[in-house]
């Protein structure tokens, strides 16, 4: 399909070239699409889920398998945006950060100054998103590292103890070497969404005010919501762009981490 152009014929007939190709790149510096905004927001959720999200999971699913105080109820925090839909969650969190709700509330009482909106808002929508990103994500990765660390035996943890490794020590030398096959696994899958990485624009501003990502892009041009119209065509164009470009960075990943298919 990504080959094919419509002759717009009534018929549904087509010619093979490479125009809609062509017309992807033109979309770079087209004025009616910002295509390099697009792909900096995307690598901006990138760094975001695999530099920040993942070692954050890390770190908090490494204290409550610790058992420190108030574990349970600090994993139920985490696991809430995972049991319930993201529609209802998002919207939650938009109605207590918006005008009205708790966050202006609070702001007000501190003699605080809110901001009109932080979802409409070009100077706040991104930095928004990415905040409830980092929140509702944290749960995703509990079941898998959860699970990895309690298979660690206790004779190796009771004897970095005996050792004198405190619980960063333990964490860094001793946990994560452990779990590493589920870790590097992450890190792979990670590294395999570069250019698909992406926020909830369509349940925040629908990508219009500075938080459109080339996925999100996507399936505006397969809605028709887009400026370039209903086009499949140059989807699959754009896709397979990603995905050569993709495929290298994914190879030298799955290289430097050593993940196998028996890991």
């Amino acid at each position: 399909m990504a080959f094919q152009i419509p002759l717009k014929d009534g018929l549904g007939s087509y010619r093979w070239g490479l125009d809609n190709f062509k017309n992807v790149f033109h979309q770079f510096v087209d004025t009616d699409e910002n295509l390099l905004g697009y792909l900096l927001n995307t690598c901006i959720f990138f760094v975001q889920d695999t530099f920040i999200s993942l070692p954050l999971s890390l770190v908090i699913c490494f204290f409550i398998y610790k058992k420190i105080a108030c574990y349970k109820v600090l994993r139920v925090i985490i696991y809430l945006p995972i049991i319930i839909t993201s529609t209802i969650v998002a919207t939650l969190f938009k109605g207590m950060i918006e005008a009205g709700g708790p966050l202006q509330m609070i702001c007000g009482k501190l003699g605080l100054t809110h901001p009109k909106t932080f979802v409409y808002s070009e100077e706040w929508a991104l930095k928004t998103v990415l905040f409830y990103v980092i929140y509702s994500g944290l749960g995703g990765r509990f079941v898998l590292l959860g699970g990895a660390m309690n298979s660690i035996d206790n004779s190796i943890i009771e004897a970095g103890k005996l050792d004198g490794a405190g619980p960063w020590r333990e964490l860094v030398s001793i946990i994560m070497p452990c779990i590493w096959p589920t870790l590097g696994t992450m890190v792979l899958l990670c590294s395999a969404g570069v250019f698909t990485a992406s926020g909830p624009s369509l349940l925040f501003d629908k990508g219009d005010y500075g938080t459109c990502t080339i996925s999100y892009w996507i399936y505006k041009i397969t809605t028709g919501d887009g400026a370039a119209g209903e086009n499949y065509e140059m989807a699959s164009a754009v896709g397979l762009i990603f995905t050569v470009l993709g495929l290298p960075i994914v190879f030298i990943v799955k290289k430097l981490t050593k993940v196998t298919e028996e890991a």
